[in-house]
């Protein structure tokens, strides 16, 4: 079985650099025109299952990207929830570099905690592992994707070292429970 996680395209807060979490952010144009490009590398893939996180900017990039697909939402898919950070920026909160380099998640402004948000991709996953599929596609966000890769290397890979840009492609394959 592959697993196709593929990013959402530019919301409105990617554009001004902004925590988004929860927020239901818009794709931008730009957003709209990379879900349309993602779909150019899915064309051809024949997806027994499509999954997206509940949120409108993933929503949309799999209705662009894969015309016309029915997909099964879920909130187990959305980006970590950043309490009252959401549309603030780094820059502006104080100790925004400590926040990144000790991140342990948001719980102290009424977010997710890291573990919380582990907890939450793993659910997904067991359920994907449940799947007999040849092919699923998952639109999702940043951090979910980060944290998959976190799950299937059994290693935390930190922050800084993984670059996950709007509408990537990350395909996963199964095979023997592996």
């Amino acid at each position: 079985m592959k697993v196709w996680m593929i990013r959402h395209g530019e919301s409105e807060a990617n554009k001004l650099g902004v925590w988004s979490g929860w927020q239901d952010a818009r794709l931008t144009e730009k957003g709209r025109e990379e879900a349309a490009r993602v779909g150019t590398t899915l064309s051809g893939v024949k997806f027994d299952k499509i999954y997206a996180s509940d949120l409108s900017r993933a929503k949309d990039t799999a209705s662009i990207a894969i015309p016309g697909c029915t997909y099964e939402t879920t909130p187990l898919l959305r980006e970590i929830s950043v309490g009252s950070l959401v549309g603030k920026s780094p820059a502006s909160i104080q100790n925004a570099k400590d926040l990144l380099v000790k991140w342990s998640g948001y719980e102290k402004f009424g977010g997710e905690s890291k573990e919380q948000f582990r907890e939450r991709v793993a659910s997904f996953q067991e359920i994907l592992e449940t799947r007999n599929c040849e092919n699923i596609a998952v639109f999702t966000h940043m951090g979910v994707i980060k944290s998959f890769l976190n799950l299937v290397f059994g290693v935390e890979i930190p922050r800084e070292k993984l670059c996950v840009q709007n509408c990537l492609v990350a395909v996963f394959e199964y095979s023997n429970s592996t």
